[in-house]
């Protein structure tokens, strides 16, 4: 269809009739004045974006060299006009989700271990019914 629309527009261009035009292809008037009245559609529809692609390679490219940083600190640091939300959803599309600051798994870690070897006396809170 593509190749016909472009054939058509070259035609008519050259001052060729819509007969000559119907013989060449063989086609409809109705698909000729169609071809030329054809637009490509505006590529986005909705809401525009608040980042830039260039905001968005810089949240992402921050958030990879400090996996820890929370959201809020990428947006102040970056100085962003958007809110937390927003730089959460551009990380979420770069494949980067976990943005809250958890205990990092060392800590998480030595934590649990200190828990399973502590034996269960009477002082310990989580002993007492």
């Amino acid at each position: 269809m593509h190749l016909k629309r472009t054939l058509i527009k070259k035609l008519i261009g050259e001052g060729k009739t819509y007969k000559e035009v119907q013989k060449i292809i063989g086609c409809s008037a109705k698909m000729i004045s169609n071809a030329l009245k054809w637009r490509a559609k505006p590529e986005r529809r909705g809401r525009k974006r608040k980042t830039t692609i260039k905001m968005d390679r810089r949240i992402t490219r921050m958030a990879k060299a400090q996996p820890m940083i929370s959201s809020r600190m990428i947006k102040d640091s970056l100085e962003l006009p958007v809110s937390t939300v927003t730089v959460r959803r551009r990380l979420c599309e770069a494949n980067l989700f976990s943005r809250i600051p958890l205990l990092c798994l060392y800590s998480q870690r030595q934590t649990l271990l200190f828990f399973l070897n502590t034996p269960l006396s009477t002082n310990c809170p989580i002993s007492q019914p």
